[in-house]
């Protein structure tokens, strides 16, 4: 094999450097059609990732009204507050009131109660309440 002369070897390199500048510039159609396919799979996950959220907020939202409205019925409960009263206020809430201890105290006529709280549209809210309900007789009375 023989080795090629300097002139021939400037004018193949010259020849090379020719034919990639005569090319046109840019991108192919599937280079960009690539490219598009995935800018649009990542906005696609963005915009499911925000929505998720959205929705994770929303719940959690709702979640803690429902507990701040169960925290209010109970507080009214203990405060003695007639059951029919609450359930005014709170239509929403389903509250059923079953006696815990019976027979009742015999000074004061207080009996215990255990309060069923519920929200019929949301089977998550479900709460049971022990309270002693205030009895009817005066402290110190006879029974």
């Amino acid at each position: 094999m023989t080795r090629p002369e300097p002139s021939e070897l400037k004018l193949s390199l010259h020849t090379s450097v020719m034919t990639e500048a005569s090319q046109p510039n840019g991108y192919a159609l599937t280079e960009a059609l690539v490219a598009m396919v995935i800018a649009m799979a990542t906005v696609l996950t963005v915009m499911a990732g925000l929505a998720s959220t959205s929705q994770s907020a929303r719940v959690a939202t709702e979640r803690q009204q429902d507990l701040l409205a169960l925290r209010n019925i109970e507080a009214r409960l203990r405060a003695g507050m007639p059951p029919a009263a609450i359930a005014e206020r709170y239509p929403d809430w389903r509250i059923e009131l079953i006696p815990a201890d019976r027979p009742t105290d015999p000074v004061t006529g207080a009996v215990l109660t255990v309060a069923h709280i519920s929200r019929p549209d949301n089977q998550g809210s479900e709460h049971e309440l022990v309270f002693l309900e205030a009895g009817t007789r005066a402290v110190g009375g006879t029974p």
